[in-house]
């Protein structure tokens, strides 16, 4: 079955430059995106901001295509309201909070005796971040969400615990806040099917990425497919999470969204989950 990708976005892509090597560079990346008539990628980066750098693709292309943010690790300070006023004001539209530096990541890896994630070193017991803290937001995450709500930007719930990820989409509805659940069927967060129904009743998005599917036992797309379907596909939308080396994003894209018609959502919906949805997330 055929998805055209002619409009797609792609909320969630890695490319060059970054601490290993990626499948290309982030101008390689937007002419293929371009060619193949998508509307955007967001290009993330676990270790620095990637404001400036898009803009610089776009400036060279003479179009806007795509888009950045910053996540909040050891490069940013940590859970820094300061670094993140000064993405937004660059024009950053995700803010994604702590991914490998985040305790709950850094736990797991540490554990599995990893030093490093993509090329970012570990911290330690005493570095590693956390967002809440029973049940309450740490003052320094408040800020941050209040500066994605003023800003009309998007904030992604990182690698952090399903309690934080409750704590923090509770906080983002107080505030009108939007928040999107990045990959909630990934090894790191792998959140149950109730817990993102509950998620999606406050407002939340949820993003299942082609990679989560790939690095993850037991997950597939017909187990996007039947979350899309009993969470309902105004909540989703679907992403890659690709630019590893062998993960092209474009082709990446088309060839995840044609498995998940083959696993039982039609068309029409997947046509939705990477046009409409991430287009509507974006404010495109």
């Amino acid at each position: 079955m055929s998805v055209s990708l002619e409009g797609a976005v792609d909320l969630h892509v890695h490319s060059a430059p970054d601490l290993i090597e990626r499948y290309a560079y982030d101008l390689d990346i937007a002419r293929e995106a371009r060619n193949a008539g998508m509307r955007g990628l967001v290009v993330k980066s676990h270790v620095l901001p990637t404001v400036g750098r898009v803009d610089q693709v776009n400036r060279a292309l003479g179009e806007e295509i795509l888009y950045g943010g910053v996540a909040l690790n050891a490069g940013t300070g940590g859970v820094n309201p300061e670094a993140v006023r000064i993405a937004l004001e660059q024009g950053g539209r995700i803010v994604w909070l702590p991914t490998a530096w985040s305790a709950n990541h850094a736990r797991q890896e540490r554990r599995a005796g990893a030093d490093s994630f993509v090329g970012q070193r570990l911290p330690g017991p005493d570095e590693e971040l956390s967002v809440a803290r029973d049940g309450s937001l740490l003052d320094e995450t408040r800020a941050v969400i209040d500066l994605v709500a003023e800003h009309d930007a998007v904030l992604g719930t990182g690698h952090v615990t399903a309690d934080e990820i409750e704590t923090v989409v509770s906080a983002c509805a107080d505030r009108g806040a939007d928040v999107l659940v990045n990959h909630p069927f990934f090894r790191i967060t792998d959140l149950s099917i109730a817990t993102q129904e509950s998620l999606a009743d406050r407002g939340a998005m949820l993003e299942y990425c082609a990679y989560a599917v790939d690095s993850t036992a037991e997950h597939s797309a017909e187990r996007v497919a039947a979350a899309v379907a009993r969470i309902g596909p105004e909540h989703c939308l679907l992403a890659t999470d690709y630019g590893q080396v062998g993960n092209p994003p474009v082709d990446g894209l088309a060839a995840f969204a044609r498995s998940v018609v083959d696993a039982g959502l039609s068309e029409t919906t997947v046509q939705r989950l990477i046009r409409d949805r991430p287009a509507d997330l974006l404010g495109l």
